[in-house]
């Protein structure tokens, strides 16, 4: 059965009319052909798209000619990943299709997810990528559906229902993979992700700052991590929205979905009193630094002064990972003091948190070397003003005063005694360092204050100031995984015309995150803590294997059609086999022989 072009004229004027036609032998042998049905003219069906959705339901049908090949790469894990969180049909359960369609909002987001994967890269020509690749063949999804359009109304359709996408993927998870079963301790932290265009009536981007100090058109978003790297909620908020929103928000729709005993781990964006004082009334426990508006160094002066201030710090036994090799002479020295730390919300609830007052050598040389900077930034500064004296720039007094004014600001501000006058009509300028104020400010050099609710062990060993310190230093976990977004996904730049597809996108990425995240654990988890996995990097080195690694390792790995209409895969590595036998991923199609 094939489509045959049959032109007719009418009126003067040429009409091509698409007609499926059958092939068929009569009793003589004789190839004969008969009309099955008239699809109707060919202009009116590419107009109506009619055209390429009678292409897709064939290409459902039929195969590809023998020997055509088909890009597996890391889809093969991605697409057993999608299938065991059961994506597609939890998108289609809460986004049906109308009508006829060929293709459902589901497969749609999966085909997105599995490229966030599997071809990292701006969020263009998809159907591109998919027409190579074997995603008919693992997903079901035809190629040619997957133009632009089609994606933009997949997305579209995700908008509303993403939240409750986003927190049923996590229960799904957490309920579903054991190497990430445990989520009763949390980290969070916001990012931004950069957009590119004008999107002057978005609710969601915005000029604001990031982390990098950088000021931008961006969207900000949230994510919570396990301590294992698997991030389980990834939500967006306004680009130009504080941290305290940020923060609210996701500890209200995580203690919500989550049993009792949740831990938040976070940065300084949680370590406002207002944000603790509403985690300790929700029954969340967290660690969190405290920022220096709080009033901790004040509170640690009262507190640890009588007891010998700095000198009241024990030594914790604490090593940082980068740190292990290095013999103990040169490592980090930790010290530590764990103090109540009360604190009265503004409705007038007492919350008896505790302060964990952390000092790290390597924090105070850092503060003290930036310091040090700092001051030879500011005193160069003021030796341009003194030869310049008398020039243009320099011809009063005021204009001194003003340039003075405009460098001791930042770590400078403060520590240098600088005095101008005039002499004989010509402005003057001295300085030293005032020593006193520097010892004043170096004081504190090291020291900081983790914020914390967590009661003691089993209500028997007291908690530790290193219980909280080593707690706190898995936050690197989920800024890793912000890396990984930025990085390994390439999820930069961003076009996109509402907020709806905005959001949409977010979520799928944060899909994407969430099985990367999977895929790292569980191919540790089985390989045991700290093993590493041979051969896994590109130069054939062992190393403990990361999700980028694992899916790296599978460049290249196709699958081609056989004459009976089959696939045979091409012959796998060791590598590969290691990675499929430790996540328990069945081959889809038997390898080609030796």
């Amino acid at each position: 059965m094939y489509v045959k072009r049959h032109k007719v004229r009418k009126g003067g004027r040429s009409y091509v009319y698409l007609r499926l036609v059958e092939a068929y032998r009569d009793e003589g042998g004789k190839v004969r052909h008969r009309l099955v049905a008239t699809l109707g003219r060919e202009d009116q069906l590419k107009a109506s798209g009619q055209l390429e959705q009678l292409a897709a339901s064939f290409a459902r049908l039929d195969p590809p000619a023998a020997g055509t090949r088909r890009l597996v790469g890391p889809l093969l894990l991605v697409a057993h990943y999608l299938y065991r969180l059961g994506l597609v049909k939890l998108v289609d359960a809460l986004v049906p299709v109308r009508g006829r369609a060929l293709l459902t909002q589901g497969e749609v987001i999966a085909v997105l997810a599995a490229s966030r994967l599997c071809s990292p890269s701006p969020l263009y020509d998809i159907a591109g990528w998919a027409s190579s690749a074997a995603v008919g063949e693992l997903l079901g999804v035809p190629a040619m559906l997957l133009n632009d359009d089609r994606l933009g109304r997949a997305l579209e359709a995700l908008a509303p229902v993403a939240e409750k996408v986003r927190g049923e993927l996590m229960l799904a998870a957490i309920g579903g993979f054991p190497a990430v079963a445990d989520a009763s301790r949390l980290h969070l932290d916001l990012t931004a992700v950069r957009f590119a265009g004008a999107y002057e009536d978005s609710a969601l981007v915005a000029k604001g700052w990031a982390a990098d100090r950088s000021f931008g058109r961006q969207v900000k978003a949230l994510q919570a991590a396990t301590p294992a790297g698997v991030s389980v909620y990834f939500r967006p908020h306004k680009g130009s929205a504080s941290e305290l929103a940020a923060f609210t928000a996701a500890i209200e729709a995580l203690a919500a979905a989550l049993p009792p005993g949740l831990v938040i781990v976070a940065d300084s964006g949680l370590g406002y009193l207002e944000n603790l004082c509403a985690a300790d009334a929700k029954n969340v426990q967290f660690v969190a630094p405290l920022r220096a508006d709080t009033g901790w160094a004040a509170r640690f002066d009262a507190d640890a002064g009588p007891l010998g201030g700095l000198a009241a710090l024990a030594t914790l036994d604490y090593v940082s990972y980068r740190e292990r090799r290095l013999p103990p002479a040169r490592r980090t020295t930790w010290k530590g003091l764990l103090r109540p730390f009360p604190v009265t919300s503004k409705d007038g609830t007492r919350h008896d948190l505790r302060a964990a007052y952390i000092w790290s050598s390597e924090e105070a040389a850092t503060v003290a070397a930036a310091r040090d900077r700092a001051l030879a930034t500011a005193e160069a500064a003021l030796t341009r003003i003194r030869n310049g004296l008398g020039g243009r720039h320099y011809k009063t007094r005021k204009q001194v005063d003003a340039r003075v004014a405009q460098i001791l600001t930042g770590q400078a501000a403060g520590l240098l005694t600088v005095r101008t006058g005039t002499r004989a009509g010509r402005p003057v300028i001295t300085w030293a360092r005032d020593q006193d104020a520097i010892a004043a400010a170096s004081r504190l050099d090291g020291l900081y204050a983790l914020a914390t609710n967590l009661p003691d062990h089993n209500g028997q060993s007291p908690l530790t100031a290193a219980d909280v310190l080593k707690t706190y230093k898995d936050q690197w976990i989920v800024e890793q995984r912000h890396r990984d977004l930025k990085h390994t996904l390439k999820v930069r730049p961003i076009f996109l015309h509402n907020d709806d597809r905005i959001a949409a996108l977010i979520a799928v990425i944060g899909i994407a995150l969430l099985i990367f995240g999977l895929i790292e654990a569980e191919l540790r988890a089985a390989l045991g803590p700290g093993t590493p996995l041979p051969a896994i990097l590109p130069e054939g080195r062992a190393a403990i294997p990361t999700a980028r690694a694992a899916l790296t390792a599978f460049d290249g790995l196709c699958a081609t059609y056989t004459p009976d209409g089959g696939l045979i895969l091409d012959r796998l590595t060791p590598t590969q086999r290691m990675i499929l036998a430790c996540l328990d991923i069945p081959l889809p199609w038997p390898e080609k022989p030796c």
